[in-house]
Protein backbone atom coordinates (compact mmCIF):
# COMPACT_ATOMS: atom_id res chain seq x y z
CA UNK A 1 0.00 0.00 0.00
CA UNK A 2 2.86 2.57 1.49
CA UNK A 3 4.90 1.57 -2.50
CA UNK A 4 1.62 2.64 -4.35
CA UNK A 5 1.41 5.55 -2.72
CA UNK A 6 5.09 6.39 -3.23
CA UNK A 7 4.77 5.76 -6.96
CA UNK A 8 1.32 7.52 -7.35
CA UNK A 9 3.10 10.57 -5.77
CA UNK A 10 6.32 9.94 -7.92
CA UNK A 11 3.85 9.78 -10.92
CA UNK A 12 2.21 12.96 -10.08
CA UNK A 13 6.10 14.85 -9.79
CA UNK A 14 7.33 13.54 -12.73
CA UNK A 15 3.62 14.80 -14.71
CA UNK A 16 4.20 17.93 -13.18
CA UNK A 17 7.76 18.32 -14.65
CA UNK A 18 6.91 17.13 -18.05
CA UNK A 19 4.10 20.29 -17.94
CA UNK A 20 6.30 22.79 -16.48
CA UNK A 21 8.56 21.14 -19.22
CA UNK A 22 6.36 21.14 -22.01
CA UNK A 23 4.83 24.48 -21.10
CA UNK A 24 8.51 26.24 -21.54
CA UNK A 25 9.39 24.48 -24.06
CA UNK A 26 6.04 26.21 -25.89
CA UNK A 27 6.56 29.32 -24.74
CA UNK A 28 10.56 29.02 -26.27
CA UNK A 29 8.66 28.55 -29.87
CA UNK A 30 5.67 31.10 -28.95
CA UNK A 31 6.42 33.43 -31.61
CA UNK A 32 7.65 32.87 -35.21
CA UNK A 33 11.15 34.65 -34.63
CA UNK A 34 12.08 32.30 -31.73
CA UNK A 35 14.88 30.79 -33.16
CA UNK A 36 16.48 33.81 -33.27
CA UNK A 37 15.31 35.79 -30.16
CA UNK A 38 14.99 32.98 -27.64
CA UNK A 39 13.19 33.71 -24.17
CA UNK A 40 16.43 33.51 -22.08
CA UNK A 41 17.91 36.40 -23.96
CA UNK A 42 14.51 38.39 -25.13
CA UNK A 43 11.85 40.16 -23.50
CA UNK A 44 8.52 40.63 -25.00
CA UNK A 45 6.75 43.79 -24.66
CA UNK A 46 2.87 43.72 -25.29
CA UNK A 47 1.88 47.54 -25.87
CA UNK A 48 -1.53 47.16 -26.26
CA UNK A 49 -4.39 45.81 -28.51
CA UNK A 50 -4.12 48.42 -31.31
CA UNK A 51 -1.38 47.90 -33.49
CA UNK A 52 0.76 51.15 -34.52
CA UNK A 53 3.96 51.36 -36.13
CA UNK A 54 5.74 53.24 -33.50
CA UNK A 55 7.76 55.59 -34.95
CA UNK A 56 5.35 56.78 -36.71
CA UNK A 57 4.58 59.56 -33.99
CA UNK A 58 1.09 60.61 -36.20
CA UNK A 59 -2.06 59.27 -34.55
CA UNK A 60 0.14 56.75 -32.49
CA UNK A 61 -0.83 56.55 -28.74
CA UNK A 62 1.80 58.08 -26.63
CA UNK A 63 2.60 55.06 -24.80
CA UNK A 64 3.89 53.57 -27.78
CA UNK A 65 5.59 56.44 -29.52
CA UNK A 66 7.46 57.28 -25.79
CA UNK A 67 8.38 54.21 -24.96
CA UNK A 68 9.77 52.49 -28.34
CA UNK A 69 11.24 56.07 -28.62
CA UNK A 70 13.13 56.62 -25.77
CA UNK A 71 14.62 52.97 -26.45
CA UNK A 72 15.66 53.75 -29.91
CA UNK A 73 15.98 57.22 -30.19
CA UNK A 74 17.58 58.07 -27.09
CA UNK A 75 16.51 61.28 -24.63
CA UNK A 76 18.06 64.38 -24.27
CA UNK A 77 17.71 64.28 -20.94
CA UNK A 78 17.06 61.63 -17.66
CA UNK A 79 13.23 62.72 -16.62
CA UNK A 80 14.74 61.57 -13.65
CA UNK A 81 18.27 62.90 -13.19
CA UNK A 82 19.17 60.44 -12.01
CA UNK A 83 22.57 59.19 -14.23
CA UNK A 84 22.66 61.36 -16.93
CA UNK A 85 26.15 62.26 -16.54
CA UNK A 86 27.31 59.38 -17.06
CA UNK A 87 24.50 57.78 -19.58
CA UNK A 88 26.07 57.58 -23.21
CA UNK A 89 22.10 57.57 -24.03
CA UNK A 90 21.87 60.74 -22.79
CA UNK A 91 22.59 63.54 -25.34
CA UNK A 92 23.04 66.95 -23.26
CA UNK A 93 25.33 66.90 -20.49
CA UNK A 94 24.63 69.86 -18.55
CA UNK A 95 22.65 73.08 -18.88
CA UNK A 96 21.42 76.29 -17.41
CA UNK A 97 17.95 77.94 -18.35
CA UNK A 98 17.28 81.55 -16.78
CA UNK A 99 16.99 85.36 -17.71
CA UNK A 100 14.88 83.71 -20.84
CA UNK A 101 17.98 82.19 -22.09
CA UNK A 102 18.83 78.15 -21.93
CA UNK A 103 22.94 76.94 -22.43
CA UNK A 104 23.04 73.59 -23.82
CA UNK A 105 26.29 71.92 -23.80
CA UNK A 106 26.42 68.21 -25.36
CA UNK A 107 28.44 65.32 -24.70
CA UNK A 108 30.84 64.31 -27.28
CA UNK A 109 30.66 60.70 -27.54
CA UNK A 110 27.23 60.17 -27.90
CA UNK A 111 26.86 58.10 -31.66
CA UNK A 112 23.93 57.33 -33.88
CA UNK A 113 23.30 53.60 -34.51
CA UNK A 114 25.48 54.38 -38.00
CA UNK A 115 28.34 55.02 -36.22
CA UNK A 116 28.55 59.38 -36.51
CA UNK A 117 28.64 61.41 -33.20
CA UNK A 118 26.01 63.28 -32.58
CA UNK A 119 25.86 67.27 -33.15
CA UNK A 120 24.30 70.00 -31.80
CA UNK A 121 23.56 70.28 -35.58
CA UNK A 122 21.91 66.99 -35.55
CA UNK A 123 19.57 68.40 -32.83
CA UNK A 124 18.75 71.61 -34.65
CA UNK A 125 17.44 69.54 -37.61
CA UNK A 126 15.49 67.29 -36.27
CA UNK A 127 13.56 70.42 -34.38
CA UNK A 128 13.50 72.58 -37.77
CA UNK A 129 12.34 68.97 -40.04
CA UNK A 130 9.23 69.44 -38.10
CA UNK A 131 8.39 73.01 -37.90
CA UNK A 132 8.99 72.58 -41.82
CA UNK A 133 5.80 70.46 -41.99
CA UNK A 134 2.41 71.67 -41.75
CA UNK A 135 1.67 72.78 -37.41
CA UNK A 136 -1.53 70.08 -37.88
CA UNK A 137 1.34 67.26 -39.16
CA UNK A 138 3.01 67.17 -35.76
CA UNK A 139 3.81 68.51 -32.24
CA UNK A 140 6.68 70.11 -32.72
CA UNK A 141 4.63 74.08 -32.63
CA UNK A 142 3.40 73.19 -29.42
CA UNK A 143 6.26 71.55 -27.90
CA UNK A 144 8.65 74.56 -29.47
CA UNK A 145 6.17 77.46 -28.08
CA UNK A 146 8.71 78.92 -25.96
CA UNK A 147 11.52 79.31 -28.13
CA UNK A 148 11.66 82.92 -30.01
CA UNK A 149 10.90 82.82 -34.07
CA UNK A 150 8.51 79.36 -33.75
CA UNK A 151 5.80 82.38 -34.74
CA UNK A 152 7.49 83.30 -37.29
CA UNK A 153 9.80 80.89 -39.21
CA UNK A 154 12.07 81.85 -41.83
CA UNK A 155 12.96 80.23 -44.89
CA UNK A 156 15.92 77.60 -44.95
CA UNK A 157 18.86 78.42 -45.57
CA UNK A 158 21.01 75.12 -46.87
CA UNK A 159 24.61 74.85 -45.16
CA UNK A 160 27.08 71.95 -45.67
CA UNK A 161 28.78 71.09 -42.27
CA UNK A 162 30.76 67.49 -41.76
CA UNK A 163 29.68 66.94 -45.39
CA UNK A 164 26.36 66.68 -44.93
CA UNK A 165 23.97 69.28 -45.93
CA UNK A 166 21.63 70.80 -43.45
CA UNK A 167 18.58 73.54 -43.67
CA UNK A 168 19.40 76.20 -40.82
CA UNK A 169 18.25 79.12 -39.73
CA UNK A 170 14.39 78.23 -39.94
CA UNK A 171 14.02 78.85 -35.88
CA UNK A 172 15.86 82.12 -35.27
CA UNK A 173 15.34 81.77 -31.38
CA UNK A 174 18.04 78.24 -31.91
CA UNK A 175 21.81 79.25 -32.02
CA UNK A 176 23.86 76.83 -32.45
CA UNK A 177 27.60 77.84 -31.19
CA UNK A 178 29.71 74.67 -31.62
CA UNK A 179 29.37 71.30 -32.36
CA UNK A 180 28.57 70.74 -29.10
CA UNK A 181 27.20 73.73 -27.65
CA UNK A 182 23.01 75.06 -28.41
CA UNK A 183 21.89 78.38 -27.03
CA UNK A 184 17.92 78.93 -26.97
CA UNK A 185 16.35 82.59 -26.83
CA UNK A 186 13.25 82.38 -25.33
CA UNK A 187 9.82 83.95 -25.02
CA UNK A 188 9.68 83.33 -21.40
CA UNK A 189 11.30 81.01 -18.69
CA UNK A 190 10.04 77.13 -18.37
CA UNK A 191 12.11 75.05 -16.21
CA UNK A 192 10.24 72.25 -18.10
CA UNK A 193 11.65 73.13 -21.76
CA UNK A 194 13.69 70.53 -21.74
CA UNK A 195 11.10 68.26 -20.34
CA UNK A 196 8.88 68.91 -23.67
CA UNK A 197 11.70 69.03 -26.09
CA UNK A 198 13.09 65.42 -24.77
CA UNK A 199 9.52 63.99 -25.86
CA UNK A 200 10.13 61.05 -28.37
CA UNK A 201 7.69 63.19 -30.64
CA UNK A 202 10.67 65.25 -31.68
CA UNK A 203 13.33 62.41 -31.72
CA UNK A 204 17.00 63.22 -32.31
CA UNK A 205 17.82 61.86 -35.59
CA UNK A 206 20.58 61.61 -38.21
CA UNK A 207 19.72 63.95 -41.62
CA UNK A 208 21.70 61.08 -43.89
CA UNK A 209 19.09 58.43 -43.15
CA UNK A 210 16.03 60.33 -44.07
CA UNK A 211 14.59 61.01 -47.27
CA UNK A 212 14.09 64.62 -49.30
CA UNK A 213 11.15 65.13 -47.32
CA UNK A 214 12.95 64.83 -43.77
CA UNK A 215 9.83 62.63 -42.66
CA UNK A 216 10.36 59.35 -44.58
CA UNK A 217 12.87 57.01 -43.58
CA UNK A 218 14.72 55.36 -46.20
CA UNK A 219 15.38 52.19 -44.38
CA UNK A 220 14.89 51.07 -40.32
CA UNK A 221 14.84 54.17 -38.10
CA UNK A 222 17.99 54.75 -35.94
CA UNK A 223 18.87 56.91 -33.44
CA UNK A 224 21.29 56.80 -30.44
CA UNK A 225 19.31 54.88 -27.75
CA UNK A 226 20.31 52.01 -25.73
CA UNK A 227 18.48 49.61 -28.81
CA UNK A 228 18.44 49.04 -32.41
CA UNK A 229 15.73 48.14 -34.59
CA UNK A 230 16.99 44.52 -36.13
CA UNK A 231 13.39 43.21 -36.83
CA UNK A 232 10.60 45.08 -38.64
CA UNK A 233 7.43 43.46 -39.72
CA UNK A 234 5.16 46.44 -40.82
CA UNK A 235 2.11 43.51 -41.64
CA UNK A 236 2.44 41.72 -38.70
CA UNK A 237 3.40 44.75 -36.46
CA UNK A 238 6.01 42.80 -34.91
CA UNK A 239 9.65 44.52 -33.91
CA UNK A 240 12.40 43.13 -32.71
CA UNK A 241 15.18 45.63 -30.63
CA UNK A 242 19.16 44.59 -29.66
CA UNK A 243 20.73 45.90 -27.20
CA UNK A 244 23.98 48.38 -28.01
CA UNK A 245 25.31 48.73 -25.09
CA UNK A 246 27.33 46.17 -22.62
CA UNK A 247 24.95 46.85 -19.28
CA UNK A 248 23.02 43.94 -17.68
CA UNK A 249 19.87 44.35 -19.33
CA UNK A 250 17.88 42.51 -22.15
CA UNK A 251 19.64 42.01 -25.08
CA UNK A 252 16.54 41.52 -27.09
CA UNK A 253 13.26 43.23 -26.96
CA UNK A 254 10.70 41.81 -28.81
CA UNK A 255 7.46 44.53 -29.53
CA UNK A 256 4.02 43.28 -30.30
CA UNK A 257 0.33 44.38 -30.01
CA UNK A 258 -2.14 41.40 -28.80
CA UNK A 259 -5.78 42.09 -26.73
CA UNK A 260 -4.52 38.70 -24.81
CA UNK A 261 -2.47 37.90 -22.50
CA UNK A 262 0.76 37.36 -24.64
CA UNK A 263 4.42 38.63 -23.74
CA UNK A 264 6.58 39.61 -20.58
CA UNK A 265 4.53 42.36 -19.90
CA UNK A 266 1.55 44.04 -21.34
CA UNK A 267 -0.02 47.49 -21.66
CA UNK A 268 -3.74 46.97 -20.59
CA UNK A 269 -6.67 49.54 -21.84
CA UNK A 270 -9.19 50.21 -18.83
CA UNK A 271 -11.28 47.74 -21.02
CA UNK A 272 -8.43 44.44 -20.83
CA UNK A 273 -8.75 41.88 -18.21
CA UNK A 274 -5.39 39.75 -17.71
CA UNK A 275 -4.60 37.00 -15.63
CA UNK A 276 -0.63 37.90 -15.59
CA UNK A 277 -0.01 37.52 -11.56
CA UNK A 278 2.23 40.89 -11.39
CA UNK A 279 -0.29 44.17 -11.85
CA UNK A 280 0.91 47.96 -12.06
CA UNK A 281 -1.41 50.95 -11.25
CA UNK A 282 -0.11 54.30 -11.78
CA UNK A 283 -2.79 56.56 -9.54
CA UNK A 284 -1.33 59.38 -10.53
CA UNK A 285 -0.55 58.94 -14.23
CA UNK A 286 -3.33 59.43 -16.60
CA UNK A 287 -4.99 60.17 -19.69
CA UNK A 288 -8.63 61.98 -19.28
CA UNK A 289 -11.38 61.33 -21.77
CA UNK A 290 -14.23 63.30 -23.01
CA UNK A 291 -15.47 65.43 -25.76
CA UNK A 292 -13.76 67.70 -28.58
CA UNK A 293 -16.19 70.10 -30.23
CA UNK A 294 -15.84 70.90 -34.25
CA UNK A 295 -16.06 75.03 -34.26
CA UNK A 296 -16.58 75.61 -37.45
CA UNK A 297 -19.52 73.48 -37.50
CA UNK A 298 -22.84 75.76 -36.12
CA UNK A 299 -23.55 72.89 -33.24
CA UNK A 300 -19.89 73.13 -32.06
CA UNK A 301 -19.12 76.52 -32.13
CA UNK A 302 -22.62 77.29 -29.76
CA UNK A 303 -21.75 77.93 -26.25
CA UNK A 304 -25.43 76.66 -25.38
CA UNK A 305 -25.26 73.56 -26.80
CA UNK A 306 -21.53 72.70 -24.97
CA UNK A 307 -22.79 73.84 -21.99
CA UNK A 308 -25.99 71.75 -22.43
CA UNK A 309 -23.90 68.67 -22.39
CA UNK A 310 -21.45 69.17 -19.33
CA UNK A 311 -24.36 69.94 -17.07
CA UNK A 312 -26.17 66.80 -18.80
CA UNK A 313 -23.73 64.43 -17.39
CA UNK A 314 -23.45 62.96 -13.93
CA UNK A 315 -19.67 61.85 -13.70
CA UNK A 316 -19.53 59.97 -11.42
CA UNK A 317 -22.35 57.45 -12.19
CA UNK A 318 -20.95 57.52 -15.22
CA UNK A 319 -17.45 56.12 -13.76
CA UNK A 320 -19.13 53.73 -11.24
CA UNK A 321 -19.89 51.56 -14.24
CA UNK A 322 -16.25 50.78 -14.85
CA UNK A 323 -15.68 47.32 -12.26
CA UNK A 324 -11.90 47.97 -12.57
CA UNK A 325 -11.99 51.21 -10.23
CA UNK A 326 -9.41 53.03 -13.03
CA UNK A 327 -12.09 56.05 -13.81
CA UNK A 328 -12.76 58.95 -11.86
CA UNK A 329 -14.56 61.32 -12.13
CA UNK A 330 -13.75 64.83 -13.79
CA UNK A 331 -14.27 68.07 -15.64
CA UNK A 332 -10.69 69.67 -15.97
CA UNK A 333 -7.96 69.57 -17.68
CA UNK A 334 -5.66 69.36 -14.83
CA UNK A 335 -6.32 66.96 -12.45
CA UNK A 336 -7.26 66.79 -8.86
CA UNK A 337 -4.28 65.06 -7.52
CA UNK A 338 -0.36 65.36 -7.67
CA UNK A 339 1.34 68.41 -9.04
CA UNK A 340 -1.68 69.09 -10.97
CA UNK A 341 -3.78 70.03 -8.33
CA UNK A 342 -1.84 73.34 -7.49
CA UNK A 343 -2.71 74.68 -10.70
CA UNK A 344 -6.41 73.95 -11.26
CA UNK A 345 -9.11 75.84 -10.62
CA UNK A 346 -10.97 76.11 -6.84
CA UNK A 347 -14.14 74.60 -8.24
CA UNK A 348 -16.26 71.98 -7.27
CA UNK A 349 -17.05 68.89 -9.86
CA UNK A 350 -19.47 70.26 -12.58
CA UNK A 351 -23.02 68.01 -10.61
CA UNK A 352 -25.61 67.52 -13.29
CA UNK A 353 -28.51 70.02 -13.67
CA UNK A 354 -30.84 68.44 -15.97
CA UNK A 355 -33.71 71.08 -15.84
CA UNK A 356 -30.44 74.01 -16.55
CA UNK A 357 -29.25 71.65 -19.20
CA UNK A 358 -32.35 71.73 -20.89
CA UNK A 359 -32.29 75.38 -20.74
CA UNK A 360 -29.52 75.86 -22.36
CA UNK A 361 -30.36 73.43 -25.26
CA UNK A 362 -33.11 75.41 -26.14
CA UNK A 363 -31.70 78.12 -26.77
CA UNK A 364 -29.59 75.88 -29.79
CA UNK A 365 -31.41 76.36 -33.25
CA UNK A 366 -33.56 73.19 -33.28
CA UNK A 367 -32.99 72.27 -36.34
CA UNK A 368 -29.41 71.66 -36.00
CA UNK A 369 -29.57 69.00 -33.23
CA UNK A 370 -33.50 67.85 -32.64
CA UNK A 371 -34.71 64.58 -33.88
CA UNK A 372 -31.07 64.17 -35.61
CA UNK A 373 -28.36 61.31 -34.66
CA UNK A 374 -25.11 62.96 -34.37
CA UNK A 375 -21.80 60.90 -35.14
CA UNK A 376 -18.91 60.62 -32.32
CA UNK A 377 -15.96 59.98 -33.97
CA UNK A 378 -12.78 58.88 -31.36
CA UNK A 379 -9.41 58.34 -30.82
CA UNK A 380 -9.14 55.71 -28.04
CA UNK A 381 -7.52 52.59 -27.94
CA UNK A 382 -9.99 49.85 -27.36
CA UNK A 383 -11.04 47.01 -30.12
CA UNK A 384 -14.28 46.84 -28.59
CA UNK A 385 -17.50 48.63 -29.99
CA UNK A 386 -17.58 51.98 -28.52
CA UNK A 387 -21.70 51.70 -27.96
CA UNK A 388 -21.06 48.24 -26.00
CA UNK A 389 -18.64 49.62 -23.36
CA UNK A 390 -20.66 50.61 -20.32
CA UNK A 391 -19.42 54.03 -19.19
CA UNK A 392 -20.22 55.51 -23.18
CA UNK A 393 -23.70 53.82 -23.06
CA UNK A 394 -24.32 55.50 -19.80
CA UNK A 395 -23.26 58.90 -21.68
CA UNK A 396 -25.62 58.26 -24.39
CA UNK A 397 -28.07 57.68 -21.77
CA UNK A 398 -27.98 60.54 -20.01
CA UNK A 399 -27.68 62.99 -23.18
CA UNK A 400 -30.10 61.55 -25.22
CA UNK A 401 -32.86 62.77 -21.97
CA UNK A 402 -32.09 66.19 -22.72
CA UNK A 403 -32.47 65.11 -26.72
CA UNK A 404 -29.34 64.80 -27.96
CA UNK A 405 -28.66 61.33 -29.69
CA UNK A 406 -25.37 60.31 -29.89
CA UNK A 407 -23.89 57.07 -31.81
CA UNK A 408 -20.13 56.39 -31.17
CA UNK A 409 -17.52 54.99 -33.91
CA UNK A 410 -14.56 53.47 -32.90
CA UNK A 411 -10.76 54.45 -33.96
CA UNK A 412 -10.13 54.80 -37.75
CA UNK A 413 -6.50 54.95 -38.18
CA UNK A 414 -6.98 57.09 -41.36
CA UNK A 415 -9.35 59.60 -39.80
CA UNK A 416 -7.98 60.29 -36.03
CA UNK A 417 -9.17 63.85 -35.89
CA UNK A 418 -11.28 66.63 -37.19
CA UNK A 419 -10.27 67.73 -40.72
CA UNK A 420 -10.29 71.38 -41.93
CA UNK A 421 -13.50 70.96 -43.67
CA UNK A 422 -14.78 68.36 -41.10
CA UNK A 423 -18.44 68.65 -41.03
CA UNK A 424 -19.08 66.32 -37.62
CA UNK A 425 -19.88 68.34 -34.79
CA UNK A 426 -18.21 65.78 -31.71
CA UNK A 427 -14.92 63.78 -31.15
CA UNK A 428 -13.94 61.51 -28.45
CA UNK A 429 -10.64 61.53 -27.23
CA UNK A 430 -8.42 61.74 -24.12
CA UNK A 431 -5.31 63.73 -23.21
CA UNK A 432 -2.29 62.95 -20.72
CA UNK A 433 0.19 63.91 -19.20
CA UNK A 434 4.04 63.89 -20.75
CA UNK A 435 5.49 66.64 -18.94
CA UNK A 436 5.38 68.94 -15.53
CA UNK A 437 4.18 72.06 -17.24
CA UNK A 438 0.60 72.91 -16.57
CA UNK A 439 0.08 74.43 -20.02
CA UNK A 440 1.21 71.55 -22.13
CA UNK A 441 -2.43 70.63 -22.77
CA UNK A 442 -3.92 74.09 -23.33
CA UNK A 443 -1.48 74.63 -26.10
CA UNK A 444 -3.43 72.46 -28.20
CA UNK A 445 -5.99 74.78 -27.95
CA UNK A 446 -4.56 77.84 -30.31
CA UNK A 447 -3.38 78.46 -33.69
CA UNK A 448 -0.30 76.32 -34.46
CA UNK A 449 -1.69 73.14 -32.79
CA UNK A 450 -1.72 69.55 -33.99
CA UNK A 451 -5.25 69.73 -33.87
CA UNK A 452 -7.99 71.07 -36.44
CA UNK A 453 -11.01 72.93 -35.56
CA UNK A 454 -11.15 72.08 -31.60
CA UNK A 455 -10.70 75.98 -30.57
CA UNK A 456 -12.35 79.60 -31.99
CA UNK A 457 -10.22 81.16 -34.40
CA UNK A 458 -9.80 84.59 -32.32
CA UNK A 459 -10.74 83.75 -28.44
CA UNK A 460 -9.08 87.02 -27.04
CA UNK A 461 -9.73 86.20 -23.75
CA UNK A 462 -8.43 82.59 -23.82
CA UNK A 463 -5.44 83.99 -25.57
CA UNK A 464 -4.44 86.48 -23.25
CA UNK A 465 -5.41 83.94 -19.91
CA UNK A 466 -2.44 81.26 -21.64
CA UNK A 467 -0.08 83.92 -22.06
CA UNK A 468 -0.55 85.01 -18.47
CA UNK A 469 -0.57 81.61 -17.58
CA UNK A 470 2.86 80.52 -19.42
CA UNK A 471 4.75 83.67 -18.01
CA UNK A 472 4.09 83.32 -14.59
CA UNK A 473 3.11 80.12 -13.77
CA UNK A 474 6.75 79.52 -11.83
CA UNK A 475 6.48 81.67 -9.53
CA UNK A 476 2.69 82.55 -8.93
CA UNK A 477 -0.29 79.33 -10.09
CA UNK A 478 -3.50 81.65 -10.02
CA UNK A 479 -3.17 82.68 -13.46
CA UNK A 480 -2.96 79.32 -14.54
CA UNK A 481 -6.06 78.29 -12.50
CA UNK A 482 -7.46 81.44 -14.22
CA UNK A 483 -6.99 79.42 -17.51
CA UNK A 484 -8.49 76.21 -16.13
CA UNK A 485 -11.06 78.16 -15.04
CA UNK A 486 -11.58 79.74 -18.47
CA UNK A 487 -10.98 76.53 -20.15
CA UNK A 488 -14.35 74.55 -18.15
CA UNK A 489 -16.72 77.55 -18.34
CA UNK A 490 -16.36 77.70 -22.43
CA UNK A 491 -16.29 73.90 -22.21
CA UNK A 492 -13.90 73.98 -24.97
CA UNK A 493 -13.62 70.41 -23.94
CA UNK A 494 -16.15 68.46 -22.04
CA UNK A 495 -13.81 66.42 -19.89
CA UNK A 496 -15.47 63.35 -18.44
CA UNK A 497 -13.13 61.54 -16.43
CA UNK A 498 -9.95 60.31 -15.77
CA UNK A 499 -8.69 56.99 -16.96
CA UNK A 500 -5.55 55.32 -14.33
CA UNK A 501 -2.58 54.24 -16.66
CA UNK A 502 -2.46 50.28 -15.64
CA UNK A 503 -0.25 47.22 -17.08
CA UNK A 504 0.41 43.57 -16.52
CA UNK A 505 3.65 41.31 -15.99
CA UNK A 506 4.59 37.82 -15.46
CA UNK A 507 6.63 37.50 -12.02
CA UNK A 508 8.07 34.84 -13.22
CA UNK A 509 9.39 36.05 -16.59
CA UNK A 510 10.42 39.90 -15.31
CA UNK A 511 11.14 42.21 -12.04
CA UNK A 512 11.55 45.80 -11.84
CA UNK A 513 15.01 47.02 -11.30
CA UNK A 514 14.63 50.65 -10.87
CA UNK A 515 11.09 52.58 -10.36
CA UNK A 516 9.29 54.11 -13.44
CA UNK A 517 9.03 57.83 -14.50
CA UNK A 518 5.44 57.22 -15.50
CA UNK A 519 3.15 54.93 -17.07
CA UNK A 520 3.24 56.93 -20.36
CA UNK A 521 7.06 55.96 -20.95
CA UNK A 522 8.45 52.74 -20.07
CA UNK A 523 11.93 52.66 -19.82
CA UNK A 524 12.83 49.12 -20.80
CA UNK A 525 16.15 48.31 -20.44
CA UNK A 526 15.04 49.14 -16.08
CA UNK A 527 13.42 45.62 -16.14
CA UNK A 528 15.18 42.36 -16.04
CA UNK A 529 14.87 39.06 -17.38
CA UNK A 530 14.38 36.36 -14.98
CA UNK A 531 15.47 32.49 -16.65
CA UNK A 532 13.25 30.03 -16.36
CA UNK A 533 13.12 27.48 -13.86
CA UNK A 534 11.12 24.72 -12.69
CA UNK A 535 11.93 24.93 -9.27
Amino acid sequence: MKLKYILSISSIVLLAIFLLALKAQKEEYMYSDSDLYNNKKTLTINLGETPYIPWSYVDTATNVVETFGSAVFGNLIDLEEISSKTDRFILIDNYSCKNKKCIINLKENVKFHNGRTVTAFDVEFSFIRLIMQNPEENFAFSNLDDIIGIDSLKPAKYVSIHNLNYPRGVLSGFEVVNDYQIILHLKRDNNFLLQKLSSAYMPIVPIEELTENYVDWKGIPIGFGRYKIVKSDLEKYQFVLEKTSNEDIPKYIRIIFENKDIGDLRFLSHMSESQYDGKVLFPNIYVNGGLLFNFKSKLGSNENFRAAISLALDREKIVNTSPDNDLVAEDQMLARYSWQERYRSRENLTARNFELAKEYLNKVPAELWQGKELNVHSFWTIKKDLNSVNYIKEIKRQLAEIGINLQFHNTDPNYTKFKKDDENVLWFTGFDTQTDDPNANFAYFKAGSFFNNIYPENDKEFLQLYELSVNNFLSNPEHTRNLSEYFKKKNYMVVIFNVKKRFAYRKDRIEFLESEYSGVRLDLWKIKLLDFKLF
